[in-house]
C-alpha cells in the first residue's frame, strides 16, 4: 500500500500530522492542504528521471515514518505556536510570523526535494564545503542544477501560500503584498535547502543523519523566512 510516496506506515503517521496541523491550525484546512501539496510535488519530482534513478540506485520509490516525522515536524512546530500566539494569547503579530514560519518551513522542504530528486539528474554533485566531486547520491554534494530545482521548488510553494492567505487566515493581506509575503518564503526556502546540504557534509563524516539534516532544514528554512519578512517590514515601514 502506498500513497503518493508513502508507504503505509508513512501514510498513518501522515493522516496523524495532519489531524494535528488541523487542530493547531485552528480547524483552517490552509495548513494540511499545503503539507499535501508537499506531498503531491514531492511524488512528482520523485518520479521525474525514475529510470535513470533506478539505474544509478538512487531512487526511493516509497517513505515512511521517520520521512514523515523529519518533514512535517519543523511546519507543525510553527504550526503549534501559531496556534498558541494567535488563538491562546491573541498576540496576533506573533501569530502572523509564526504562520509565515509554516510557509518558508513548507518551501523548505519541498526546495530540498526538488534539489535531491532532480540535481540528481545531471551533472557532478559537489561538496558544499570542499567542492570535491561527489558521488550521485551522497549528502553534502549541490550542483547547479539542483540549487536551481531547488528555488522552483520554493516558489512553487510560497507564491500559492501567498496568494491563499489573502482569506484571512493565517494572514490578512491586500493583495498588494503577495510580493512581500511571497520573496521572504522564496528565500527561507532556498535557504532551508542550502542548510540540509550543509548538514548533508556532516553526515558523511558520521553526525547525524539525513532525517536530521531535514528536520533541520524545515525549522531553519522558517527561521529565516521570518527574519527576512520582519526586515523587508522594517524597510518598508
Amino acid at each position: 500500500m502506498t500513497f503518493l510516496t508513502l508507504n503505509r506506515n508513512g501514510v498513518i503517521v501522515a493522516l496523524l500530522l495532519g489531524a494535528l496541523l488541523l487542530v493547531f491550525g485552528d480547524f483552517n484546512p490552509i495548513f494540511v492542504l499545503f503539507m499535501l501539496y508537499f506531498l503531491v510535488l514531492s511524488a512528482i519530482v520523485t518520479t521525474t528521471g525514475k529510470h535513470y534513478k533506478k539505474r544509478i540506485k538512487v531512487y526511493e520509490r516509497s517513505r515512511g515514518t521517520w520521512n514523515v516525522l523529519s518533514n512535517g515536524l519543523g511546519p507543525l512546530i510553527f504550526t503549534v505556536l501559531f496556534f498558541i500566539s494567535f488563538a491562546v494569547f491573541n498576540l496576533t503579530t506573533i501569530g502572523y510570523l509564526m504562520a509565515i514560519g509554516f510557509g518558508a518551513s513548507v518551501a523548505s522542504i519541498a526546495a530540498d526535494k526538488f534539489s535531491s530528486e532532480i540535481g540528481v539528474l545531471n551533472g557532478a554533485p559537489r561538496d558544499i564545503f570542499t567542492f570535491k566531486k561527489l558521488k550521485k547520491g551522497m549528502s553534502g554534494g549541490i550542483t547547479g542544477l539542483g540549487l536551481f530545482a531547488g528555488f522552483i521548488g520554493a516558489v512553487l510553494v510560497s507564491v500559492p501560500f501567498s496568494y491563499f492567505s489573502l482569506g484571512g487566515v493565517p494572514l490578512n493581506l491586500e493583495i498588494e503584498y503577495i510580493a512581500i509575503l511571497a520573496v521572504p518564503i522564496i528565500i527561507g526556502g532556498f535557504a532551508g535547502t542550502v542548510v540540509d546540504s550543509i548538514m548533508g557534509h556532516f553526515e558523511e563524516r558520521g553526525i547525524g543523519n539525513k532525517f536530521t539534516s531535514n528536520f533541520i532544514c524545515s525549522v531553519c528554512g522558517g527561521i529565516v523566512g521570518i527574519l527576512v519578512f520582519m526586515l523587508v517590514s522594517i524597510l518598508l515601514a
